[in-house]
């Protein structure tokens, strides 16, 4: 009976050691930490705008809650009454 724990094979690795594919190569990510790529700003752009666009909808919809509440109240009841419906069939 041979002792499996004796044999080594150069292909396997051994447990505990690293995977050299696997290991953060430093030449991917010189771009991604510096923010200088052109496509990096404008993702840092569209993800500025799209927050303000929603900060700014989320404040008028508070403002026309609270301004007309029996109107927004009602046609959440309407929405939900709709919905219902068509999530029943």
């Amino acid at each position: 009976m041979t002792d499996v724990t004796a044999r080594t094979d150069t292909n396997t690795p051994q447990p505990g050691a690293l995977d050299p594919t696997l290991s953060p190569r430093p030449d991917l990510n010189a771009g991604a930490t510096t923010g200088s790529s052109p496509m990096t700003a404008r993702i840092e752009r569209g993800l500025r705008e799209g927050r303000s666009w929603a900060e700014n909808r989320t404040q008028r919809a508070g403002e026309t809650i609270r301004a007309h509440p029996v109107r927004s109240s009602l046609g959440a009841v309407g929405v939900g009454v709709v919905l219902g419906m068509l999530l029943r069939r």
